[in-house]
């Protein structure tokens, strides 16, 4: 209901058209030291009594483009980001996809499944998209540690409750996933499936080789008695949750989630959508904060259905698969249904590569989807794409197991159509909970070790940000002058005047085509741009010929048009990137 008001409030709408590789683990432990500092300005709280940690409170400076990594205020200096070799010009290995097929579905798992508020998960997964390991590494190299957010040239973005509802239909209000890990997982495995797994197959006592479950529960047999039916039932979730919504970077299977779909009557009363956005939120982290890891794990089938809905940047053409036929409501499939069976750009990832950091460099806000479910009907959704719709704006911390990570919808409000003002200081996601991982801690309590964290949780209806006020372009264009100066917005290498765009291609060269890339050059121009506005405003003002003056402003007006074609610059005149002027609100960000 909340969704439908808001919905009409902002205009409705139509109705939508059916028609293995070695290195660190994407999970792996990472040192993502922050500044640490005695100054009592902004204290950090945890339950860990350890030292307030913050960033360098310095205050930002706005500076152009071409300067944007040199000086910025809301990134660690000390973490090792992987974008930061862009600017060296260094090669940047594409990363190695991790992600598991679910097993076979069959019908007789749906009303499991429904109960479970995984069927539109399961929908989608049986024609999954192909993942596009280009643009999922060109998305990582823009994911801030800091943040939780894409630092993107038309301001922050992320994969929000919103998009893990709508996209996927996984439940958001509910337990928390986590529990005590101090279990005989081989004894339960065979509790739960029927399957003795000890030897070769478990490779720990807490992880099991996929290979093992496709054996023994790849498809149900004709004729299957009800246990064996609960039996697939459970296997089918478990490869759904390892394989889809929690795989790690090393590509084994985690059982401790199995205790939790134990008893198929209460696999619903979890929070499935806060936890895989917890785990998607520390795959990226990791990832992002190392050059040396080599593989990614966490929901990419729901980021990639993100960037797909709100970017052109890598976007198929959208099929819009015809609905299956149902009468139930519940059985309806999510928007993310509308991308199965889509096919990426493969060919040649190391081009699309860098096509897609190009692409991401030169995106203008109007070509950013920022609301993408707002003109679809409700009533052509399953319910739990928008029953918990008051909880997209929860300030609560995201938790699954060892995992707890904080989410930050105020950074994004103008993906929920709300105003973007400058985001309040933000609860850093402190070093201590990065560094928490299972290694060494097979047996925790994970409820009594998260208890405080676990409790905002179930605050998590009296922890909305408060922000009612519609999307308004002036007070963004104050947000993105405040986020030009504190962040990096373009991921490109300085170029020097006497360096061309890149190498000339000779006649042999046409069978491996190089991309080349438009981003640095632009960037070199606007920022010549924007010295030759400077120098004509100087002149207009220095003289008093007429004549003079009517052709500088000639020229000026000029200057201005181009700048405002690439969007860098406001309709009144004034730039988008390039003021040196220090608002008072960006000041008090940092107070």
């Amino acid at each position: 209901e909340q969704y439908k008001t808001m919905s009409s409030r902002r205009g409705g709408g139509g109705r939508r058209g059916r028609g293995r590789g070695r290195g660190r683990s994407a999970l792996a432990e990472n040192d993502m030291d922050f500044h640490e500092t005695s100054a009592p300005s902004s204290p950090s709280t945890t339950s860990d009594k350890e030292d307030n940690i913050e960033f360098t409170s310095q205050q930002p400076c706005l500076v152009s483009p071409a300067a944007e990594h040199v000086s910025n205020t809301l990134l660690n200096p000390k973490i090792n980001h992987r974008s930061d070799a862009i600017f060296g010009d260094q090669a940047v290995e594409q990363l190695k996809l991790r992600h598991h097929k679910p097993l076979k579905f069959h019908e007789r798992y749906r009303p499991y499944l429904r109960d479970a508020g995984l069927l539109g998960l399961s929908q989608i997964c049986q024609k999954m998209p192909q993942l596009d390991k280009a643009l999922i590494t060109a998305l990582v190299e823009r994911w801030r540690p800091e943040t939780h957010s894409f630092h993107l040239a038309s301001g922050e973005m992320a994969v929000t409750l919103q998009d893990v509802a709508m996209l996927l239909a996984l439940p958001i209000d509910g337990r928390p996933v986590c529990s005590t890990t101090d279990h005989d997982y081989a004894q339960m495995v065979i509790d739960c499936l029927g399957h003795d797994p000890r030897g070769p197959s478990m490779p720990g006592k807490s992880f099991l080789h996929y290979k093992w479950l496709k054996k023994h529960f790849y498809e149900l047999p004709e004729g299957a008695d009800d246990q064996t039916v609960e039996r697939h039932v459970r296997a089918y979730i478990l490869s759904l949750l390892c394989g889809v919504l929690f795989p790690d970077g090393t590509g084994r299977m985690s059982l401790i989630y199995l205790p939790l779909i134990a008893d198929l009557s209460r696999v619903g009363t979890y929070s499935w959508g806060s936890a895989v956005l917890a785990f998607l939120y520390r795959s990226l982290c990791s990832v992002a904060s190392s050059h040396n890891i080599k593989n990614i794990g966490g929901s990419l089938l729901l980021l990639q259905l993100w960037s797909w809905e709100r970017s052109h940047v890598g976007r198929p053409l959208v099929r819009s698969p015809l609905c299956p036929e149902t009468d139930i409501p519940q059985d309806l499939p999510p928007v993310g249904f509308r991308w199965v069976g889509a096919r990426t750009q493969s060919e040649n990832a190391t081009r699309c590569l860098k096509q897609y950091r190009d692409e991401l460099n030169l995106q203008r806000a109007d070509q950013v989807k920022w609301e993408p479910y707002l003109h679809i009907e409700s009533s052509s959704l399953p319910l739990l794409c928008t029953k918990d719709a008051d909880l997209w704006l929860t300030q609560a911390p995201l938790i699954n197991f060892p995992i707890v990570e904080m989410y930050l919808p105020e950074r994004v409000m103008r993906q929920f159509g709300l105003r973007q003002s400058i985001p309040p200081p933000f609860r850093p996601t402190l070093q201590a909970l990065h560094r928490i991982s299972r290694r060494g801690r097979e047996r925790e309590n994970w409820e009594e070790t998260h208890h405080e964290y676990i409790q905002e949780w179930e605050a998590r209806r009296q922890r909305i940000f408060p922000e009612s006020e519609q999307y308004d372009p002036s007070s963004y264009e104050e947000y993105l002058h405040w986020y030009s100066g504190v962040t990096r917005r373009y991921l490109v290498p300085s170029i020097s005047d006497d360096v061309e765009a890149g190498p000339s291609l000779q006649p042999d060269d046409s069978i491996d085509l190089q991309y080349q890339a438009k981003a640095p050059m632009i960037r070199k121009a606007v920022d010549k741009l924007h010295g030759m506005v400077k120098k004509a405003k100087m002149a207009m003002t220095s003289t008093a010929d007429t004549t003079k003056q009517a052709l500088v402003f000639e020229f000026l007006h000029g200057f201005q048009d181009v700048l405002h074609d690439l969007g860098e610059i406001k309709e009144n005149g004034g730039s988008a990137t390039s003021p040196h002027v220090e608002s008072a609100a960006a000041q008090d960000y940092f107070c």
